[in-house]
């Protein structure tokens, strides 16, 4: 079976107590997600208020997978207060989201640092990337993490930097395949051909290759026949984790077309 999760994201900056009452909405026939995708961040973070809100919904039966903190992604800042903030509330949010038992934990890598370059910096990158990694493992939670978009000054944008990353550091850290990103970036097919073996998540959206628009698929010009169907060949069975903003039950239910070989 293929699971199919789908991000709370389309309906951001709606209330908590909005968002409450849509995943506990008994959604039937092909556009039903099997999992709703969690985002720590802004009015929707881990507070206890809302972590008691979610662990509910778990108790009644709804799976989760969760996005680690969005924004604060300064894990190599040269200030050590910026740095250890950002890392202290990616750690809290993976602690918390144990309560959740979710089925994945999707992370964002670094930011580069201002005034170096990717280079400069990968290797404390790696050192980083191990340290969550390991952390992980010591708390129960399966992490894997993102592929990001060159322009917006990340590390793990190219299939080249993750393959430099598997190959020096031999690590079981699993990847999240954001298929929108590589878009943006050129480089879709090229990560379904060279890491489709390190892909644990995938995240489906669509854009027209210039501009993060979380579109539902087909509406951008990603090549989805290609990537599903090396995907089917490699056996991946998901989590998949829909984060289309534009048409969220429609992507649900054509990603379930494209998995199952009907067009």
């Amino acid at each position: 079976m293929n699971l199919i999760s789908l991000s709370i994201l389309f309906m951001w900056p709606k209330p908590l107590k909005f968002i409450i009452q849509e995943l506990s909405k008994n959604i039937n026939g092909p556009k039903r997600p099997d999992a709703w995708d969690l985002v720590d961040d802004s009015d929707y973070s881990f507070t206890p208020h809302n972590l008691r809100r979610y662990m509910q919904l778990r108790e009644s039966g709804i799976k989760f997978t969760i996005h680690g903190p969005l924004f604060l992604t300064q894990y190599l800042d040269t200030n050590d207060k910026v740095r250890k903030k950002c890392i202290n509330r990616l750690k809290a949010s993976m602690f918390n989201a144990v309560e959740l038992s979710p089925l994945a934990y999707v992370f964002h890598p670094s930011a580069i640092p201002k005034g170096f370059t990717k280079e400069q910096v990968k290797i404390k990158h790696y050192e980083f990337l191990e340290m969550i990694n390991d952390y992980s493992k010591s708390i129960g939670l399966k992490v894997f993490v993102e592929n990001h978009i060159t322009k917006l000054d990340h590390l793990l944008t190219t299939p080249q930097e993750f393959l430099e990353f598997y190959e020096r550091t031999g690590t079981d850290l699993m990847m999240t395949f954001d298929a929108g990103h590589a878009n943006i970036d050129g480089t879709a097919k090229a990560f379904v051909d060279r890491l489709v073996w390190k892909m644990g998540v995938v995240h489906v959206h669509d854009n027209n290759g210039n501009d993060d628009q979380h579109q539902m698929i087909g509406k951008g010009n990603i090549d989805w026949n290609y990537m599903i169907k090396k995907l089917n060949e490699h056996n991946f069975r998901g989590p998949y984790i829909i984060e289309s903003v534009h048409g969220p039950f429609e992507t649900v239910e054509a990603l379930r077309h494209l998995i199952n070989g009907k067009s």
